[in-house]
């Protein structure tokens, strides 16, 4: 049965109207009739019609006529033309004009349902991949924000300049008509920037006590203040709101646990911030938020070789994101600009592997994304774990299945130490830890091959290995695996696909926990990983 899709018929024959609507009807299409062209045109002009089945003859108008005027009012819509005399002329001109079939009158009801149905599973195709390109236009746009700010406020170490190419940004690529920031000093929060209005309007507020007014309340919470529009706002919104700006929200910049400031962005439009522009504010804040901590640190840096460390890791930094964005956005656009070109029809297949290959690449990319967004959470200290008391081993079996799906080409052994204290951890953040290790085991060794995972007590410590059959780690990358985009390149391995931010999410959850992380070559070879977590105080052991 179909969920009320709309089929016109047209048709000055009154005895097949008579005979196709109930059919049509009774496998749940919504059935609508014109017994000439005028009327159907009027009647799609007020509703979407999925499917119109022509006659070729009509008083009024030719059936290719009519078929013409529909496309132009909506492409989308699949055309089917009748006739009831068979002419290849009528048939090629009405298939080279748009129509999805040409059937011959009598026609067959099967027949015509047939044909109906392949042609809506086109049109559900087509739709689908409007929803896909639309999806992959807005990730592509917001990524592309995202890396445009990062760039941009990556391009200086000077403060002002940061703070003042931020907020332009800010406003250029959001369309956000004004904003503002605020940078902690001495226990107060100091105006460093606007952009977009005029500065004086701000003139009562350039400092603001810490937890006074919303700026100073948002600072103080680490949190998005909730929004305001046509309620009651605090005074810095207020005197915005008398200057014309009636939409607010800010957003805290938190740089280690440390909050080191405030982003408010306000509209003269009287509307809310959707959720999604709230959180890719949240994550330009977050982008800010380092560049400010870099400019900070360089003002502190004492030494010319601090200074040259900090340029070379903000260059290697923005080498790798800008490096890992481009590669699947590239395969994304080329796949996209396939399928849009005019002048050429894929089979249903080819069309699915298209899609496939670009649901892959979507998939890749937003990996990296969720990655680089971890990375710079765990790095800003705004992560939550959220941790309670827990045995190692329920900690393994909460995500044992997802372990035994990724090493279904090796073999997996567990082996868990008894009796353990319970530790204090977030579960789901050290199951990810457990799953991240586990793939780099399997990424680095031969199938076939096991895959070890086991526990011990350390002094007052729970300590989790994975060791693995693989060529081990050689010594002199031993300290630098959990580097950001760190790779193992070696002649044994060759390098290997991935971003390189894995192990160092690991090492930022590990020790979000208070524990540490390491490697190290095992004598029978490969590789073990291995993090310890402190144990509960007064954990019983188990």
């Amino acid at each position: 049965m179909r969920d009320g899709e709309r089929i016109l018929l047209v048709d000055d024959d009154l005895a097949f109207l008579q005979v196709a609507q109930p059919i049509l009807g009774k496998k749940g299409y919504r059935v609508e009739k014109a017994t000439s062209a005028a009327q159907a045109l009027a009647m799609t002009e007020d509703i979407f019609i999925n499917v119109a089945v022509l006659d070729i003859s009509l008083p009024d108008m030719s059936g290719t006529e009519l078929l013409a005027m529909l496309l132009d009012l909506h492409p989308d819509m699949i055309t089917i033309m009748l006739t009831g005399y068979s002419s290849k002329d009528n048939a090629v001109q009405s298939l080279n004009s748009g129509a999805f079939a040409f059937l011959e009158k009598p026609t067959d009801p099967e027949i015509l349902l047939s044909v109906i149905n392949r042609g809506l599973e086109k049109q559900h195709l087509a739709f689908e991949n409007q929803r896909l390109l639309k999806e992959l236009e807005q990730r592509n746009r917001e990524t592309g924000i995202l890396l445009s700010v990062s760039q941009t406020v990556s391009q200086s170490l000077d403060l002002k300049q940061i703070l003042d190419s931020a907020l332009e940004k800010v406003n250029e690529t959001l369309g956000i008509d004004a904003s503002y920031l605020y940078i902690a000093r001495n226990r107060q929060l100091v105006l460093e920037g606007c952009y977009g209005m005029d500065s004086s309007i701000l003139d009562p507020w350039t400092e603001i006590e810490i937890g006074k007014e919303s700026v100073g309340k948002v600072f103080r919470w680490a949190d998005t203040l909730p929004q305001s529009v046509n309620g009651s706002l605090e005074l810095v919104q207020a005197s915005l709101s008398r200057h014309g700006y009636h939409s607010h929200t800010t957003i805290p910049l938190v740089m280690a646990n440390q909050s080191i400031g405030v982003l408010g962005v306000t509209n003269h439009a009287d509307r809310r911030f959707t959720d999604s522009e709230v959180e890719l504010l949240s994550a330009i804040g977050r982008e800010i938020s380092i560049a400010i901590r870099n400019a900070q640190l360089y003002e502190e840096a004492s030494s010319a070789r601090a200074i040259r460390e900090l340029e070379t890791m903000r260059a290697d930094l923005l080498a790798n994101i800008s490096h890992g964005l481009r590669t699947p956005l590239a395969a994304i656009k080329g796949y996209a600009s396939t399928i849009l070109q005019p002048d050429v029809t894929f089979d249903r297949q080819s069309l699915h592997d298209f899609l496939r290959t670009i649901d892959e690449e979507a998939d890749r990319l937003n990996h990296l994304i969720e990655e680089i967004l971890i990375m710079s959470r765990l790095e800003s200290g705004v992560v939550e774990m959220k941790r309670r008391r827990w045995h190692i081993r329920e900690v393994i079996q909460a995500v044992e299945n997802q372990l035994r799906n990724i090493v279904r080409n090796h073999h997996l052994q567990t082996h868990i130490a008894e009796p353990l204290p319970q530790v204090s951890v977030d579960r789901e953040r050290i199951g990810e830890v457990l799953i991240s290790l586990v793939e780099n085991a399997v990424k680095f060794s031969p199938e076939g091959t096991s895959i070890e995972v086991s526990t011990r007590l350390a002094a007052r410590d729970v300590v989790i290995s994975v060791s693995d059959e693989g060529p081990g780690v050689p010594p002199e990358f031993q300290s630098k695996v959990f580097d950001r985009f760190f790779r193992v390149q070696t002649s044994a391995v060759g390098i290997k696909p991935g971003a390189g931010l894995g192990l160092s999410i690991c090492k930022g959850i590990v020790e979000a926990h208070g524990g540490r992380i390491w490697v190290e070559s095992r004598l029978s070879g490969g590789a073990m990983l291995s993090f310890s977590l402190p144990s509960a105080r007064g954990g019983e052991k188990t």
